[in-house]
């Protein structure tokens, strides 16, 4: 007789959560593909790599603003329907940038990009939860996040691939493709949970918005994010310019330093039960910090070296993150902090410092942006972590 299965393991659902990780998987590499193309879409369309890199800015304020009010559209038409959405919306603007031939143009349909891609949060974790019982939601939520850590690697090569052709641009055609034959299966494959998205209210908000350790962690978040996403996306402009390599080196080297951070992070569980969440912590800050500052100085194999570890920095530092996040909020309104806080890192880490420091680089030089960019976030780092230790946070770490 064929004994039934636990009801905490995870094969039943593992179609679903495949599907989810793979529209998570395409929505992620959609926006990190833009890194890599930002020096070719500066030479193409005769711009300044400051003006391409107004396409940073664009691109977080519609993902930050569809984070934000995803709930009041899920309220209505359901997570499955809002996936939809999100994957018709991604595809049809990827396929209108590898056409665009203006920044106008540019600009606008990396917004809806960033409105799509941002539609796909809340629905995607709330459909995981639905399908997977809670004993193996860290398994679910483990093999989804190799959806981003993939992404940051294979976006060069896809770059890469599309220059072979001559055209950049097909980079974003062979996205928005994917995104909307990953709509077709998902009206067709996808997940129809019954619950339905929770609407942000101003009397929830209200209490969170008046909490100064949400803003000091929410600060960390911002400068992580966007050193991490800003160094990334500038690193071929920096190799080609002030180094002198070819694109495809650049490129590269770009997918092959994120594949160490694979292999580091599963490690990472272990690190903060030996040394704490606040040493966790202030390592991940500092060496993210410093690495930065000196990424830009030396000779290139230095160099080289450095840019391979600043990343492992920021790609540990969001586990003991989210830890510290959910114990500066008050219980049953985790949801709502995260909201905030990944609206604002969007906005800001995603977008206006990646810009920022791709304009400081065209106008000092890239090593001088590096350490401008690294020391405010040393600076910004030492004053939240006096903050939370003033505020009795770091005894409860």
């Amino acid at each position: 007789m064929r004994r039934p299965s636990s009801p905490s393991s995870l094969p039943p659902a593992a179609a679903a959560l495949l599907l989810l990780t793979g529209v998570f998987f395409v929505n992620f590499l959609a926006r990190m593909v833009l890194g890599p193309l930002l020096l070719p879409i500066s030479q193409g369309l005769g711009i300044s790599l400051a003006g391409a890199a107004q396409s940073f800015v664009a691109l977080s304020l519609g993902y930050a603003t569809a984070v934000f009010g995803a709930g009041y559209l899920s309220s209505r038409i359901g997570h499955h329907r809002t996936i939809c959405l999100c994957l018709v919306l991604l595809g049809g603007s990827l396929l209108a940038l590898a056409r665009t031939t203006s920044l106008e143009g540019l600009l606008f349909w990396v917004l809806i990009m960033g409105i799509g891609a941002g539609l796909y949060i809340p629905s995607g974790i709330a459909s995981i939860t639905a399908i997977v019982p809670p004993s193996g939601w860290s398994r679910a939520f483990a093999v989804h996040e190799m959806a981003p850590n993939l992404a940051f690697v294979l976006a060069p090569f896809v770059v890469q691939a599309a220059s072979r052709f001559n055209n950049t641009a097909l980079a974003f055609a062979w996205l928005g493709w994917a995104s909307l034959v990953l709509a077709l299966v998902y009206v067709w494959r996808g997940p129809r949970i019954t619950q339905k998205g929770v609407a942000p209210h101003l009397e929830t908000l209200q209490p969170l918005f008046c909490n100064p350790s949400l803003w000091a962690v929410t600060l960390l978040f911002i400068f992580t994010v966007g050193l991490e996403v800003g160094v990334y996306g500038t690193i071929p402009a920096y190799l080609v310019q002030d180094r002198g390599l070819s694109e495809a080196t650049a490129n590269t080297f770009l997918g092959a330093s994120r594949l160490v951070s694979l292999f580091v992070l599963p490690w990472m569980g272990w690190v903060s039960d030996r040394l704490g969440l606040v040493r966790t912590l202030a390592l991940c800050l500092g060496g993210l910090g410093l690495t930065t500052c000196v990424a830009g100085w030396g000779p290139l194999a230095v160099s080289l070296i450095v840019l391979t570890l600043q990343p492992l920095f920021a790609v540990c530092f969001f586990p003991v993150g989210f830890a510290v996040l959910a114990l500066v909020t008050p219980r049953g309104s985790s949801d709502l902090s995260v909201s905030i806080t990944v609206t604002c890192t969007s906005l800001l880490g995603s977008g206006v410092l990646p810009a920022l420091l791709a304009a400081l680089g065209e106008r000092w030089g890239f090593a001088w942006a590096f350490t401008a960019m690294g020391g405010g976030s040393l600076l910004a780092s030492i004053w939240a972590m006096r903050h939370l230790q003033q505020q009795g946070i770091g005894e409860r770490l």
